[in-house]
């Protein structure tokens, strides 16, 4: 057969310059456009601004109305309704609140082959009020009963599928590319920060996250040992999305807090600079999918303090120091942990966590798995279950 068009919908645009989703997508167009797909991805205009897509990804614009409940559904309508001019093979929907427009997708486009990939359970996000959350939940059934297939990137949401929805999914995990060089370690010069003697926070500032769980366990871990803490600052990457009164009262506690910096949102090799020379990083998240930004930093060979959900042992093994999610003693409890353990210690924990993302998070791998499902669609055959 031909190689088939994908048209993937839901992702904010590329270049990925944050949010798991659209680093997934990045990985998964530039994975089948090598293999020789012709792979569209609708973007929104105010996230890429004027950036262009990684060679042989085309990317269409098309319009939406930005506020924090519409945003994601009308840009994804109005790709739905450019999308029929395309004549695509496949249609690939990311995420579950963009599933609900899956029935809408099987009738502008009934001779595609329909998927949606499950990132996360949104309907657990504090962000969303009663009325959304029960919304998220209907687009999570669609996302388990209208498409062809439905990939879940995590064993944990795998699981989710079969005893909420009763839905066979397809486990097909992210597909990651290893850095092929160190960063420049010259460039947290700008932040005044040395190299391995910093802890670092990675995410999107939403509740869920749980940065303000992490700015009071390490004010606490401070207090406790100030001798120990008081050259190893916290650094916050990353921004809101629709969450500026939360992101507003964090910067106020955090201004309180001696050694807090927040860097903003940040891209390119002054992020993975700040990844890859952080003593540690932190992931002090109550929900996830799974997590790209643990993935990361495995791929750097970092010791990493995380909550003991399931799915981010999934990302990052059995080496890292575990905490309860929403407890700031712990929390404080596993900062301390860290700074005791010996420096051949930690490396150790860094080394266990990169073979196991070599392990199970192959590139080719994983793109040879979307690859397989893709043909199996459309010649008819069974399906791709693991």
């Amino acid at each position: 057969m031909s190689f088939p068009t994908v048209v993937m919908i839901g992702q904010k645009g590329l270049p990925a310059r944050s949010g798991g989703i659209e680093r997934h997508v990045s990985f998964v167009a530039n994975g089948l456009t090598e293999r020789g797909y012709r792979v569209i991805v609708y973007a929104r205009r105010w996230y890429v601004g004027q950036a262009e897509a990684p060679k042989q990804i085309e990317q269409r614009f098309t319009v939406g109305i930005h506020t924090k409940h519409l945003d994601a559904i009308t840009h994804s309508f109005t790709a739905l309704w450019d999308a029929r001019h395309l004549n695509p093979d496949i249609v690939h929907l990311h995420g579950t609140g963009i599933a609900l427009l899956a029935p809408l997708a099987r009738l502008l486009l009934p001779r595609a082959k329909l998927v949606v990939t499950f990132h996360c359970t949104d309907s657990e996000h504090a962000k969303w009020n009663k009325f959304a959350k029960m919304i998220l939940r209907i687009g999570e059934w669609f996302a388990c009963r209208i498409p062809d297939r439905t990939i879940v990137i995590s064993q944990v949401l795998m699981r989710a599928c079969l005893q909420k929805y009763r839905c066979q999914s397809v486990y097909i995990s992210h597909p990651y590319q290893l850095p092929t060089a160190l960063p420049e370690k010259n460039l947290l010069q700008a932040f005044s920060l040395i190299p391995n003697q910093y802890l670092l926070f990675v995410g999107r500032l939403v509740p869920n996250k749980q940065a303000h769980i992490l700015l009071q366990a390490y004010a606490l871990a401070r207090k406790q040992a100030p001798e120990r803490w008081q050259s190893m600052p916290l650094v916050f990457v990353g921004g809101g999305i629709w969450t500026d009164r939360y992101v507003q009262w964090i910067h106020r506690v955090g201004a309180q807090i001696p050694g807090v910096q927040f860097l903003g949102e940040r891209s390119d090799d002054i992020l993975h600079a700040l990844q890859a020379h952080a003593m540690a990083h932190v992931f002090p998240t109550s929900s996830e999918g799974l997590s790209f930004a643990i993935l990361e930093t495995a791929s750097y060979r970092r010791p990493v303090v995380m909550t003991n959900l399931p799915q981010n042992r999934e990302a990052i093994g059995t080496a890292a120091i575990e905490v309860r999610p929403r407890d700031v003693e712990d929390l404080a409890r596993g900062l301390q942990e860290l700074m005791q353990r010996s420096p051949e210690e930690r490396a150790d924990m860094g080394e266990k966590g990169y073979q196991h993302l070599v392990r199970s998070f192959q590139y080719i791998d994983r793109i040879d798995d979307i690859d397989r499902m893709n043909r199996e669609l459309l010649l008819g055959e069974p399906a791709l279950v693991t």
